[in-house]
């Protein structure tokens, strides 16, 4: 009775370790399965919304090729990530993934390498992207005014839309806009409206942080058109304008004719 006892101890004993070793392996197997290397880089760091196209270079290791590899973005203090177009992989490993940025701001790319089989997915690292955008001066919000109003200017016979004029002849005319230092350039064309009587005289000028960057004489028939002002870093800009006429009965408008900034969010 005693021999069958020890005998069934005994198997009990050698069983234990087969369990433990066949677990063992398994993990084995699961810490081996290797994911996807994605390096990418960008052509710019900056470009200009509707105008620019950004490119985005890189490679996949292993070279995974013919399979697809995903340029997502996402804007600047947003977690989620939007798809912004595929590629395939080139022989060598290499691919290129392009973008039409088309909003100011600043956003992220990152290159995504799906998985395949038993490789596991792969993620590039995050590039940086700001993005500047033309809009109408005359929209954003202004700080103190005096004597003018944002309308349609009639030049030569055709519309201005967004334009400050001022309201009164005889008397100086002023604007002031925050930028908030992140806007890069300023574009505008200067005259006087169509509705100013034929003896009118006027003058604009353009204050940059109370520097004068820009400032023309204007008279009947005369158009500084498309002028571009550097302003990278300014923190306020304001115009300065005065419109006169010989008669105190006579109208006489200084136009800034649609004026535009680049500028990011």
């Amino acid at each position: 009775m005693n021999r069958f006892i020890t005998a069934g101890a005994g198997l009990a004993l050698i069983a234990t370790p087969l369990v433990a070793t066949t677990a063992t392996a398994s993990d084995t197997t699961a810490e081996r399965k290797v994911a996807y290397s994605v390096t990418a880089k960008i052509n710019k760091t900056m470009a200009i919304a509707d105008e620019d196209v950004v490119k985005i270079r890189g490679k996949v290791s292993p070279k995974a090729v013919g399979d697809k590899v995903v340029l997502q973005q996402r804007m600047d203090g947003k977690k989620k990530w939007a798809v912004s177009g595929k590629a395939k992989i080139k022989a060598n490993g290499t691919f290129l993934l392009k973008d039409e940025p088309s909003t100011a701001g600043t956003r992220f790319y990152r290159v995504l390498k799906p998985a395949a089989g038993s490789i596991k997915k792969g993620v590039s690292q995050e590039l940086e992207l700001v993005v500047y955008g033309w809009e109408k001066l005359g929209y954003r919000s202004r700080g103190p005014a005096t004597n003018v109003f944002v309308t349609n200017a009639v030049i030569a016979t055709e519309n201005y839309a967004a334009s400050i004029v001022t309201d009164k002849t005889g008397t100086p005319s002023s604007v002031e806009y925050t930028l908030g230092k992140k806007c890069l350039k300023l574009r505008a064309s200067y005259a006087l409206t169509d509705d100013s009587a034929s003896d009118s005289t006027g003058i604009a000028a353009l204050k940059v942080d109370g520097n004068v960057a820009f400032a023309s004489g204007l008279a009947i028939g005369q158009l500084v058109e498309d002028h571009e002002v550097n302003i990278t870093d300014a923190f306020r800009i304001s115009y300065e304008l005065t419109a006169t006429a010989t008669a105190a009965d006579k109208v006489s408008r200084v136009a800034v004719a649609t004026p535009e900034v680049l500028c990011t969010k």
